[in-house]
């Protein structure tokens, strides 16, 4: 074939190959986009062309929605407050996307349906003024008969078609107590009964600032940041009295955001009424919020404070070294070993699933408390922690080139005190913290709690020739 002709070819098939694409896959998805819409009870009506809604509550009153530009929607009627952008913009959605299941074009009196009342929802979408009535459940087909402003038609839309649409004054009007961006939160302070505390976001993460300089427990501060972003309103408090009946002069809690953009967000809490506690939150708006939900907000000190003592992913351990030692004695340590077969210890060794559990234990490893940012020698020796009464060490898979593995986790573990609490630290930092009580179920505190608790019993087996030792009865009743 000649070359030009190969070339006429090639851009036939292109052309051909661009036709099917632009209008057979994207155009064919685009018409039956339009197709679907044209379908549409209110057809060519798109939610963002939607400025403004009235519709009767489920309390029987008349609420009026409108757009606010970037502020989202405005509730205007019966009062003026704040709506909730979600709910409105799904109102909207589902009035631009009614699709009837069955349309009649030569109904009966509209009386006959439950039309012939006052419309259930009006809007405006651009320069038009829209109607939507609704009415009785059709007798079959889970669906209710509806019909626009002129009533020449009737049609039966899905019933959860007609459920979006009703809505509670309360569910119309935005509950938020705060509204902020988390990623813009550059400082926290909160004040209390339990004191006050300070949080700012470092280069390195979340450092307290005051009481104390110290390292912050992220996952506490985020924790922090979302129960206050998803905090919502129980009840609205339209006309509060004042701050000093609604004990907001000095708050049970108060909470104060800073922002990248400029001013804080404020959020304070007052008296318990019930089950509840006044709150007042953005823009002085004043609500009533489970006194639960309130509860579990972090308040004190040691709820920030950085209490991880290890960390780490426990497939990634490949071997740990278990060392006790007593004052004066002479250490000694065990070592466990992850092979094809599961861990296994020596010169000890452990009951099956100890091992294992041992290490899940130090794999996520964190501290009820903080006992002292640092301690003497003479301190720490009375908690058992110089020496160390145990030390527990897990090593990761060795570095190609290199014989031994990561540490990933180094414990130093202390005698148990009268309350159950464990002493311990982190190997190299000078941090004491207190350890739950129980944790020596899993972690052994030292080499007698190793061999009582930790190590595979031997079998008793009867000499050899004797005979073996028979049941008894169990006593009679």
């Amino acid at each position: 074939m000649k070359p030009r002709n190969t070339l006429l070819l090639a851009l036939v098939v292109a052309a051909v190959a661009a036709f099917v694409w632009f209008y057979e896959i994207e155009g064919g998805a685009e018409r039956e986009k339009q197709e679907a819409a044209s379908k549409h009870l209110f057809a060519g009506v798109t939610a963002e062309q939607i400025q403004s809604i009235e519709l009767r509550t489920e309390e029987g009153a008349t609420a009026r929605l409108e757009r606010a530009g970037d502020e989202g929607w405005r509730l205007v009627a019966p009062l003026a407050a704040p709506a909730d952008r979600f709910a409105a913009d799904g109102v909207a959605s589902t009035l631009a996307e009614l699709a009837p299941e069955a349309s009649f074009d030569t109904p009966e009196p509209l009386a006959n349906y439950g039309l012939e009342g006052e419309p259930a929802v009006r809007f405006r979408a651009g320069e038009t003024d829209h109607v939507l009535r609704l009415g009785n459940a059709t007798p079959v087909g889970g669906n209710v008969y509806a019909t626009d402003a002129e009533g020449k038609r009737v049609h039966a839309l899905a019933s959860w078609r007609k459920n979006a649409l009703v809505k509670t004054l309360k569910q119309l009007r935005d509950g938020r107590v705060l509204d902020f961006d988390r990623a813009q939160v550059k400082g926290i302070t909160l004040a209390s009964g339990d004191g006050r505390v300070v949080l700012a976001r470092a280069e390195g993460g979340w450092r307290i600032a005051e009481p104390v300089d110290a390292k912050a427990d992220a996952e506490a501060v985020e924790g922090l940041l979302s129960d206050l972003q998803y905090l919502r309103a129980d009840e609205f408090v339209d006309a509060p009295a004042s701050d000093a009946e609604l004990g907001l002069e000095a708050p049970w809690l108060a909470a104060e955001l800073v922002l990248e953009s400029g001013g804080p967000a404020a959020l304070a809490v007052g008296a318990p009424r019930g089950d509840r506690r006044v709150v007042r939150g953005t823009a002085g708006r004043v609500f009533e919020i489970a006194s639960t939900r309130l509860d579990s907000l972090p308040r004190t000190l040691v709820a920030y404070r950085f209490k991880e003592l290890s960390s780490f992913a426990s497939e990634d351990a490949v071997s740990f070294e278990l060392r006790f030692e007593e004052p004066g004695g002479e250490p000694t340590s065990i070592v466990g070993t992850n092979g094809e077969q599961g861990w296994s210890s020596a010169p000890e060794a452990m009951e099956p699933g100890k091992a294992s559990r041992l290490v899940s234990e130090l794999a996520a490893l964190r501290a009820d408390d903080v006992a002292a940012d640092a301690m003497g020698d003479p301190e720490r020796a009375a908690l058992g922690l110089a020496p160390p009464r145990a030390t527990l060490r897990v090593l990761g898979k060795p570095n190609e080139g290199h014989t031994g593995g990561p540490v990933l986790a180094e414990v130093l573990l202390g005698l148990p005190q009268p309350d159950g609490r464990i002493p311990a630290q982190r190997a190299g930092e000078p941090v004491v913290y207190w350890l739950r009580a129980g944790v020596g179920e899993q972690l052994p505190l030292s080499l007698a709690a190793f061999r009582e608790s930790f190590v595979a019993k031997e079998e008793v087996k009867p000499a050899e020739g004797a005979e073996p030792a028979a049941e008894t009865e169990p006593p009679a009743e």
